[in-house]
C-alpha cells in the first residue's frame, strides 16, 4: 500500500504500531485519536516525512520521540500526554529542539495533565520554541503560570506568533478536586475561536488583560478576589462574545457603570456590547448583573443568560438593563434562594407594554421566594417554552392572551399548576392544552 496517503486508526484498541507502517512513505494524514491503549510512539515515525497532519489526542503516550523533528512537512500536530505512573519515563514530553524543526506548523494542540510536574519543568522552553513558528495560526496550550504569556507579543499587530485561533488554560489548578460548573456549560466555549480559561486566579492581572483583549470567550474559573467582571476593563473585552464565571465567591456584579464615567462630560462607556452568552454559576456574593449607569448599547446582543446558585440575588433585571435585552432568547434561573422578582419597574408600568420581546425559553427552578415575574404589563410575546419547579409563591404569569398561540409547552409540578391564580379565568382552558405536569419525584 505504498501509495496510501490517509490512514485513520482513531478509536481503535491498537496497542502498538507495526514496523511495516513506517514504510508508508507517501502518507500525508495519520490519525490515532482516542487510541487509549497506545502508550508508545516508535522512533520509526520519523520515516513518514511526507506527513502533513498527525493527530494523537486522547492516547496514553507520555512523550514524543526525538524523531518527530524529521516530520518537517507537518502543518497540524495534536497530541495528548498521559501522566506517567512510574519514574521510568522521559524527563521531557517534547525533546528540546523538536518544535523549531516543524517550521510549517499552522495548528498545534498540546493537552497535558495539570498534575504532571514534567510540564511545569519544561513548559518555558516549549513556549520559547513555539514563538519561533512564524506560520502558526492555531494554538491550544496550558500555561501553569501567567508570566509565560509575556513571551507572546500581544501588543504587536499581528500577534507574534500571529494566532487567529487559540484555546488557553492559565493558572495552577493541581489542587483542584472537582469543578462544580456543568461540563455542558464549559463545552459552550468550544464554539468560539479565541478562548481563555483563567483558573484559581486572583484579581485581574495585566498579563490576563492583554490576552483578553483578543479573546472571544472567557471562562473565569474560581477567582477568589474579583468583585466585578469589569475590573478586567471594558476596553479589553470589546470582542468578548461568551462569558462563563464559576465559583467566584467575591463576585458582586458583572458591570459597574459608575466606574466607566469619563471626566466631566459624564459620558457612559458601552459595556459588553458584543456579549451573546452569559453564564454565572455558584456566585455566592452576586447582588446584580449591573450597577450604576448603563449605556443603551450595553448587553444589546445578549441571547443566553443563566444564573445558578446566587443566594444574594433578589431582583435580576434593573430597568435600564431590561431595556437593552431586546435579543435575549433563553433565560434560566436556578437555585437562587432569595430572588423575589425578576423584573421590578412599577414607576413606569404604563410606559412599557411588553419587555424581553425575543425571549423564547424561560426556566425558573428552586426559587422559594419568587412571588412574581414582573410588574410590567407582560413579558416575552414570543415565548414558546416555560419550565417552573419549586416556585411555591409564584401566583401569576404576566403573559397576555394574545400570545398564547406561540407557546408550545409549560412544565411544572402539578401542585403549582393547580394552585395558579389566573388574571383572566377565560384563559384557563387555553393553557391546559400546553401544560405538562411533572410529579415532584421526577
Amino acid at each position: 500500500m505504498l501509495a496510501l496517503q490517509i490512514l485513520n486508526l482513531s478509536g481503535t484498541p491498537i496497542k502498538s504500531l507495526p514496523d511495516s507502517l513506517f514504510g508508508l512513505v507517501n502518507l500525508k494524514r495519520f490519525s490515532l485519536n482516542h487510541c487509549v491503549l497506545l502508550k508508545l510512539l516508535p522512533s520509526g515515525i520519523g520515516n513518514l516525512n511526507c506527513l502533513e497532519v498527525f493527530h494523537l489526542e486522547g492516547t496514553a503516550i507520555v512523550a514524543l520521540p526525538r524523531e518527530v523533528e524529521q516530520l518537517t512537512n507537518l502543518t497540524s500536530l495534536k497530541v495528548s500526554f498521559r501522566e506517567p505512573v512510574s519514574l521510568d519515563h522521559p524527563r521531557k514530553m517534547i525533546p528540546d529542539g523538536v518544535i523549531p524543526q516543524l517550521s510549517k506548523l499552522k495548528n498545534l494542540y498540546i493537552d497535558v495533565s495539570p498534575k504532571d510536574e514534567r510540564w511545569k519543568a519544561s513548559v518555558e522552553s516549549v513556549v520559547l520554541e513555539i514563538c519561533t513558528l512564524t506560520t502558526l495560526d492555531t494554538l491550544q496550550f496550558y500555561f501553569p503560570n501567567m508570566k509565560l504569556l509575556s513571551r507572546f507579543n500581544w501588543d504587536s499587530i499581528p500577534i507574534s506568533p500571529p494566532l487567529s485561533h487559540f484555546r488557553f488554560t492559565i493558572g495552577d489548578h493541581t489542587s483542584r478536586i472537582i469543578c462544580r460548573v456543568p461540563r455542558e456549560a464549559e463545552l459552550e466555549l468550544v464554539r468560539y475561536d479565541k478562548c481563555l480559561k483563567y483558573v484559581n486566579g486572583e484579581g485581574a492581572p495585566k498579563e490576563i488583560k492583554k490576552v483578553l483583549r483578543h479573546a472571544s470567550a472567557l471562562f473565569l474559573d474560581r477567582n477568589m478576589t474579583i468583585e466585578k467582571l469589569s475590573e478586567f476593563e471594558i476596553s479589553n473585552m470589546m470582542q468578548l462574545k461568551c462569558c462563563l464565571a464559576g465559583e467566584c465567591d467575591k463576585l458582586q456584579s458583572i458591570l459597574d457603570g459608575d466606574q466607566m464615567v469619563i471626566g466631566a462630560s459624564e459620558e457612559v462607556v458601552v459595556g459588553f456590547e458584543s456579549l451573546e452568552c452569559l453564564y454565572i454559576y455558584y456566585a455566592k456574593s452576586l447582588r446584580s448583573i449591573c450597577e450604576g449607569r448603563l449605556d443603551n448599547s450595553s448587553f444589546k446582543k445578549l441571547k443566553y443568560l443563566t444564573l445558578h446558585m446566587c443566594p444574594e440575588l433578589t431582583i435580576v433585571f434593573t430597568l435600564e438593563l431590561l431595556g437593552n435585552l431586546s435579543r435575549l432568547e433563553e433565560f434560566t434561573v436556578d437555585d437562587c434562594s432569595n430572588i423575589r422578582r425578576l423584573v421590578q419597574c412599577k414607576d413606569i408600568e404604563n410606559e412599557i407594554k411588553h419587555v424581553l420581546p425575543a425571549l423564547k425559553k424561560i426556566s425558573l427552578h428552586f426559587l422559594p421566594e419568587l412571588d412574581s415575574i414582573s410588574d410590567v404589563l407582560s413579558i416575552a410575546p414570543r415565548i414558546k417554552w416555560m419550565s417552573f419547579y419549586y416556585c411555591p409563591n409564584l401566583k401569576n404569569l404576566p403573559i397576555s392572551k394574545a400570545f398564547h398561540t406561540e407557546l408550545g409547552q409549560i412544565k411544572s409540578e402539578k401542585s403549582w399548576w393547580q394552585a395558579l391564580e389566573w388574571q383572566n379565568t377565560e384563559q384557563d382552558s387555553n393553557w391546559k392544552d400546553i401544560f405538562v405536569g411533572v410529579d415532584e419525584g421526577d
